[in-house]
């Protein structure tokens, strides 16, 4: 294909527009710590930054050139899936985990609920999850 690629009638433009789900991580390895950006929807598309806002704004350019290519290829783009979050999963456990987190729960005396969201919050460094959580009984 060429610098004006399509896939389907759909152009650079046409993907760039897409509402993409971006993830930002703080990563800590052998090198230090920085900032990996992805598109959740894009394969292998992410960049790393010495700092959030850094990669944040790097990975816009990532996305143009991911997809550029990848038209140029005549390779397929995947397209955002608008997803709807109802708050509520069901959850299997082990026995054992479910006495220690209701336990603990009746120790900070809060439904064990609320202690799970908090908890689940910590584990991926994102405490105004925690804080949006449902307050439980």
């Amino acid at each position: 294909m060429g610098a004006n690629a399509k896939q389907g009638g759909k152009d650079l433009e046409y993907y760039l527009k897409l509402p993409y789900n971006v993830i930002l991580e703080k990563w800590d390895d052998e090198s230090g710590q920085y900032w990996v950006a992805r598109v959740v929807e894009l394969p292998h598309c992410m960049i790393h930054g010495d700092t959030a806002e850094e990669a944040v704004k790097e990975i816009e350019e990532v996305k143009r050139d991911w997809i550029k290519s990848n038209l140029e290829d005549g390779l397929p783009i995947p397209e955002p899936v608008s997803h709807k979050y109802s708050g509520q999963i069901r959850l299997r456990m082990p026995p054992s985990l479910h006495q220690v987190l209701a336990y603990r729960s009746e120790v900070e005396k809060v439904s064990l609920n609320q202690y799970m969201v908090a908890t689940l919050a910590r584990a991926i460094d994102a405490p105004e999850a925690a804080a949006k959580g449902h307050k439980g009984r």
